[in-house]
């Protein structure tokens, strides 16, 4: 377990006092390259990843093509989550973004920690709380304003993200062409 993962659950739940040596035995930290798969589609998903360092995101294939759903940086949770639950094959597959470090631990694991350490559940609620709402504020958005205004809203709520996605991840991202994208951008520097 690292000090990171440590502290944001200590920063979510302060009630939070477990030693970290009683929960390390429950996950696995590693170290994954750039566009290296951690789970792909149709495999059975039994993992959840918290990104210590680096970025992962979740897509599904459409056509031959990555249609990105969601990222996750830094103190990011992320899965399947229509899979994780149950153990079924997935219906995204997760990839890193960048070189990244993450702490993963398996679907038994983590049933087993949120059993013993009851405050884990609420941390975990509100981890899950907090995935939810953003994904309902992008459906949303999606469905009330243009793609550009997404864009310019993106890009100002989370300046320091939009600089870490290369382009073509974030056009998929947004449903758009990489063309039209281009133009987002420069309208946003003009």
């Amino acid at each position: 377990m690292t000090d990171q993962l440590y502290n944001h659950i200590q920063q979510l739940v302060p009630g939070f006092t477990v030693e970290q040596e009683k929960i390390a035995p429950f996950l696995q930290t590693k170290l994954i390259k750039k566009e290296e798969l951690l789970l792909s589609e149709n495999e059975i998903c039994d993992t959840i990843y918290f990104v210590n360092k680096g970025c992962l995101y979740l897509f599904y294939e459409n056509n031959d093509e990555r249609q990105v759903v969601h990222f996750a940086l830094e103190n990011w949770w992320i899965t399947d989550y229509k899979s994780f639950p149950d153990g079924k094959p997935a219906v995204y597959s997760i990839a890193a973004m960048e070189d990244s470090e993450i702490t993963c631990m398996s679907r038994k694991n983590y049933e087993t920690l949120l059993l013993q350490f009851p405050l884990l559940a609420l941390y975990f609620n509100k981890i899950h709380e907090r995935a939810y709402g953003a994904a309902l504020f992008k459906q949303k958005t999606f469905a009330t304003v243009t793609k550009k205004d997404f864009y310019f809203h993106f890009r100002n709520t989370y300046p320091e993200l939009i600089q870490r996605i290369p382009d073509p991840v974030f056009a998929s991202y947004m449903g758009v062409s990489l063309e039209i994208l281009k133009t987002y951008q420069d309208m946003y520097i003009s």
